[in-house]
């Protein structure tokens, strides 16, 4: 285990909700969950701690895989575009100014978007194998930011972030970002892990993501969340 911020561990009582990552994360490079690791977030949700899922995938997909898991606490789709909670949904994000600069992107070069797009709302996500730093130079000149997961190269609105969905999760939850610890591994996790009480970076996280975290995990994907799960004191093994 190696904590990089100096920032005190949380002494018990102090984390009231856990943010985490899917793909990278919760999932291997091959998108397998460790259920390890979900049976683990689920005693601590029993202990009392709301599990917040935080992914870019789109909303259906997040809400059927937080169904199927048992988490109860609010969801961040879309890298912060979407949250709901309650089967209530809050569209933060607005699709306008992507679509346009992905309009204008098309013209420059070849994009294929991912088939989930079907369903997105907010953004513009497009295959993995899709050139970044050609997307981004052609793109400089627009007002929108444009990430990669590791999974899919996402064109986003401005500032938007899974950190302001996990700041509207807190509010519907009725606590402090600064009670909240965030596990992920690539850029779009980068803010909310700066950002939040604690901030956790699994061992096949990005440079950028393990610059952010309160700590940093030896073990890759769903053995690192664990690992952060034990720092935060949260698990025992």
């Amino acid at each position: 285990m190696v904590s990089l911020s100096g920032k005190e561990r949380p002494r018990a009582g102090d984390v009231k909700a856990v943010a985490v990552d899917i793909d990278g994360t919760l999932a291997d490079d091959s998108r397998r969950l460790d259920l390890g690791t979900v049976s683990a977030l689920r005693e601590v949700q029993d202990s009392g701690v709301d599990i917040m899922l935080a992914s870019g995938n789109v909303l259906p997909i997040t809400y059927a895989l937080q169904q199927y898991l048992g988490f109860k606490g609010p969801l961040i789709a879309e890298n912060g575009g979407m949250v709901c909670h309650g089967q209530k949904v809050w569209v933060l994000g607005d699709s306008k100014r992507p679509h346009e600069a992905y309009e204008y992107l098309s013209s420059k070069m070849s994009a294929p978007r991912l088939f989930t797009d079907k369903w997105r709302e907010t953004e513009v996500g497009m295959k993995r194998e899709v050139d970044l730093e050609h997307v981004r130079k052609i793109l400089e000149s627009w007002d929108v930011d444009v990430q990669t997961t590791g999974w899919a190269i996402h064109i986003m609105q401005k500032g938007m972030n899974k950190y302001l969905g996990v700041q509207k999760g807190c509010e519907l939850l009725n606590i402090s970002v600064d009670q909240v610890a965030a596990i992920g591994d690539s850029d779009n996790d980068e803010m909310m892990i700066r950002e939040c009480g604690w901030g956790i970076a699994v061992g096949n996280a990005f440079e950028g993501t393990k610059k952010a975290a309160s700590f940093v995990a030896r073990k890759d994907h769903g053995a690192g969340v664990l690992e952060g799960l034990e720092w935060l004191g949260l698990i025992r093994r």
